[in-house]
């Protein structure tokens, strides 16, 4: 006998309650998450709001300014200190030499009064600890995010997320749909989860990689609430019997409103498959020329990254920062680590030169209609 697997109507109604409420609380939890990762990494490069810059600094750093600085000179730890006196004097602190002397006389009890609650090593894992001066000058230096930092981190967030997606994609399974469509929905979600966190580690070493942990993680909350949604339009929505819980006036009231909401959504309906028709073909050859933009660009950051280092002249070290200073002013972004030129043309474009000469015939031959708004460059020999 063919074997037959359980779906939400052959489950009781105390089941499809308990799960329902699973779900929701997942679902709300999910939502704090997210706003909390809003604020912990908000303006971290002086801006207002949450920027793909920000996610590079969390993890690359910043040339012009440290986590600590970010986070008091109008970030989310500003709000914490008592007074404006305080956040100077931090400042201060932070661009006069960081001495353990200073910091045991002058930084040490503010931090102490008002930030060591939550960033103490124990209550909050995940945050730094400012309860000592190593603790400290981990987020008061521009370097990358620490390897132990993230290796702590990234445990704790694979084993807990996991366990959430288990019993989402547990109860997904109820549902009633193609099963091919239902395997993928639910192995997504992992996926994303652990390409998410491997490329904080590779973030920390090329910053293009920010986008991966944004487009990652995004994956990862859309499958988990397409599992969410899905169960509980199933469990309460589409199993629902309207003569179970309707008189014989209601149910008949209830087809008159459908039969009118049919006759509405069908035009609309009609007209949006035409026009997808229509555009279909221009749509997909739009996602093919993005597929190999986005596939060229990885290839060179790659290339950025794993490049020997190179051996400049004195007249290639002049030239240097004047073409860096040129694709700046064009409105590009260019980056140099010693082993070639990651330029930034567009969010999905990116190029890498592996000589001086390379990148001076590129700049000769520049499509002159960048934006002069361009962001820093983050050159330097």
């Amino acid at each position: 006998m063919e074997k037959r697997c359980l779906r939400f109507q052959d489950i009781s109604v105390s089941e499809k309650m308990l799960y329902s409420l699973f779900l929701m609380t997942i679902g709300i939890g999910y939502l704090f998450a997210l706003t909390h990762m809003y604020y912990t990494h908000q303006m971290r490069d002086g801006k207002p709001g949450m920027s793909i810059q920000d996610v590079m600094i969390a993890y690359y750093g910043s040339q012009d300014q440290t986590r600590l600085g970010s986070a008091i000179n109008g970030g989310p730890m500003e709000p914490n200190l008592k007074s404006a006196n305080d956040k100077e004097k931090i400042l201060v602190w932070l661009s006069t030499g960081k001495s353990k002397t200073d910091f045991e006389q002058d930084i040490a009890p503010i931090l102490a009064r008002d930030c060591t609650l939550c960033h103490n090593g124990e209550t909050n894992p995940g945050l730094p600890n400012l309860t000592n001066y190593e603790g400290v000058m981990e987020v008061a230096s521009s370097k990358a995010a620490s390897i132990p930092g993230l290796v702590k981190v990234s445990h704790i967030h694979l084993f807990g997320i996991a366990f959430i997606l288990l019993f989402v994609g547990r109860i997904f399974i109820y549902c009633r749909m193609n099963v091919t469509l239902k395997r993928v929905i639910v192995v997504i979600p992992f996926l994303s989860m652990l390409i998410d966190t491997l490329s904080w580690f590779v973030t920390r070493n090329n910053p293009s990689f920010a986008y991966v942990v944004v487009a990652s993680g995004a994956l990862m909350g859309l499958s988990m609430g397409a599992q969410i949604v899905i169960s509980l339009y199933q469990m309460w929505v589409e199993t629902f019997d309207p003569r179970l819980y309707l008189s014989a006036n209601q149910q008949l009231l209830l087809k008159k409103i459908a039969l009118s909401f049919q006759q509405i959504v069908s035009p609309i309906v009609s007209a949006s498959k035409a026009y997808l028709l229509k555009f279909a073909p221009i749509i997909w050859q739009q996602l093919r020329i993005a597929t190999v933009q986005i596939s060229l660009s990885l290839y060179h950051a790659a290339q950025y990254q794993l490049h020997p280092k190179l051996t400049l002249t004195a007249e290639d070290q002049l030239k240097a920062p004047q073409y860096a200073q040129t694709l700046t002013e064009s409105g590009y972004s260019v980056w140099f680590a010693g082993n070639g030129w990651l330029v930034k043309e567009s969010l999905l474009t990116w190029s890498f030169f592996n000589s001086i000469d390379a990148l001076g015939h590129y700049i000769q031959h520049l499509p002159h209609q960048q934006s002069a708004s361009a962001e820093p460059s983050e050159y330097k020999v």
